[in-house]
């Protein structure tokens, strides 16, 4: 091998080393950063509030919910929004009710949930140039991948993929987990007692039991060995359910007490190895849509927690914050047909034959 050959290797070698750049190294594309106000649609709860951030170029970008955790505020996800929306992604992050700057009374994962979906037909209303409605989907940490998880239950036609870390699957057995006695505090205080005060309440906030639900988006679950506050077990359990039903489109990702890397409970804001967690998930967020649109089996059957919206038709238990019931549906070219198939608590069910999601193609 001739000295200058030996050379010109060493300096693509050196060159190779030097520009092993990640995306943080970049140019960033400028973005934009908007509030958006709300209203439910279930109850006219307002104001509502959500952060926005998106490249202003007119492309048609997915959008991607991003929620904060149990009783925090749009404030915690702001690094996350301000990351990802350069990432070419529409970004959202709403407060939910009760919660930072959003009006109405906080209901630790009822019609809060909702609101989730109201603030996505908002944007969608007033970004129509900058958001892919076939694209849409859902990340949230703790209290946030809670909603990510009840998302995936109540609208399980409506995200292409449900991302959550270290979240809440039931929050009756989280409860009595005492993984956080302080939020236990906030729950008692916003349901109006314990579990075992009011078990028709948080029988509506157990997603356990409805796994079966969950529709064509991809699943996300991340979280750390050591995982206390949330123990890990309610999201294992759920995931169980799921691939019980035959759900394949599953994907866990657990860090372990000897990885450099973790993805220990926290916002990225306290724990930066959460940053790097956006690619376990972006690339499934920015790739194509497929052609075939998200649609549940024309029938089936769903477990109901409270409600369940689909782009075909929708069913309220109660209020909606109470209960649960199993229904049997069938779509075709007359209309849905929804049928209780079990109601052994005799709530009071409403069936509706049409649903905010629609228009969705």
């Amino acid at each position: 091998m001739t000295i200058t050959f030996r050379i010109l290797l060493v300096g693509l070698f050196i060159a190779g080393c030097f520009d092993q750049r990640t995306f943080a190294d970049e140019p960033k594309p400028a973005t934009k950063k908007e509030l958006l106000t709300y209203a439910s649609s279930i109850d006219d709860t307002k104001p509502l509030l959500a952060d926005v951030e998106y490249i202003p170029d007119g492309k048609k970008k997915p959008l991607l919910v991003v929620m904060h955790g149990y009783r925090g505020s749009r404030k915690a996800v702001a690094l996350d929004v301000k990351e990802l929306a350069p990432r070419g992604v529409f970004a959202i992050a709403p407060d939910m009710r009760g919660c930072g700057d959003s009006g109405g009374k906080w209901d630790s994962g009822g019609l809060d949930v909702h609101d989730i979906l109201d603030a996505v037909l908002a944007a969608m209303k007033k970004y129509p140039q900058e958001i892919d409605v076939k694209n849409l989907n859902i990340v949230g940490y703790s209290g946030g991948g809670g909603n990510a998880i009840a998302c995936m239950v109540r609208f399980p036609d409506l995200f292409r993929n449900y991302i959550s870390f270290f979240g809440i699957s039931d929050y009756g057995g989280w409860h009595a987990s005492k993984g956080r006695v302080d939020c236990n505090e906030w729950m008692e205080k916003a349901l109006g007692g314990p579990p075992a005060k009011l078990p028709e309440l948080y029988e509506s906030r157990n997603a356990i039991p409805a796994a079966a639900n969950v529709g064509p988006g991809k699943l996300h679950f991340v979280w750390d060995e050591k995982e206390t506050m949330c123990p890990a077990n309610m999201i294992e359990e759920f995931i169980i359910n799921c691939k019980n039903a035959g759900k394949k489109e599953i994907v866990t990702n657990v860090s372990k007490a000897t990885d450099q890397v973790r993805w220990v409970h926290n916002y990225r804001t306290g724990n930066r190895d959460l940053t790097k967690a956006d690619e376990l998930f972006l690339p499934d967020v920015l790739s194509r849509p497929a052609e075939t649109p998200l649609r549940l089996p024309a029938k089936g059957k769903l477990f109901v927690p409270g409600y369940v919206v689909t782009r075909n038709f929708q069913v309220w238990v109660e209020d909606g914050t109470r209960g649960s019931v199993t229904v049997e549906y069938e779509t075709g070219p007359d209309g849905p047909k929804v049928t209780v198939v079990s109601n052994p608590k005799k709530y009071k069910v409403r069936i509706e034959m049409t649903s905010p999601l629609k228009d969705l193609p």
